[in-house]
């Protein structure tokens, strides 16, 4: 069982991608000239509970939701839009079924949960700027 503190820390590294981070965040905003219906054939996997069982998964997205929208969190000062949308990635050079991740989109000047995938961010979102998640 792994649990997440709400001493996190959202850092502006000079990563080349989020690739090798085993912990990143990704701000995305939304781009009004994409607007693309996008079809992907493939298989769906869900998510696996071996490392954040379903309670902890949820206790973790409250202390996420707690601490993205403290002042602190980004060691460098930040600029947000209505509909921005930020990913929290963490155990991403894991197995992939200890990889979570959650979502949080920015509304009324505060960061509230939402569900982030793939499919919602593509054909609609850029990717702004991305970072390594201190613990």
């Amino acid at each position: 069982m792994c649990t997440i503190t709400n001493k996190i820390k959202l850092c502006s590294c000079k990563a080349n991608s989020t690739a090798r981070l085993q912990h990143y965040w990704v701000l995305y905003r939304r781009n009004k000239n994409n607007d693309i219906d996008i079809t992907i054939v493939g298989e769906v996997m869900l998510p696996s509970f071996d490392i954040f069982h379903p309670e902890q998964y949820e206790s973790n997205y409250a202390i996420l939701a707690n601490r993205v929208n403290e002042g602190d969190v980004f060691d460098v000062p930040m600029v947000f839009k209505a509909k921005d949308v930020l990913e929290l990635v963490f155990n991403n050079n894991d197995d992939y079924s200890k990889r979570a991740s959650y979502g949080f989109k920015y509304f009324k000047k505060q960061w509230i949960k939402c569900e982030v995938g793939a499919y919602y961010l593509m054909g609609r979102f850029d990717e702004v700027q991305f970072g390594k998640i201190k613990k």
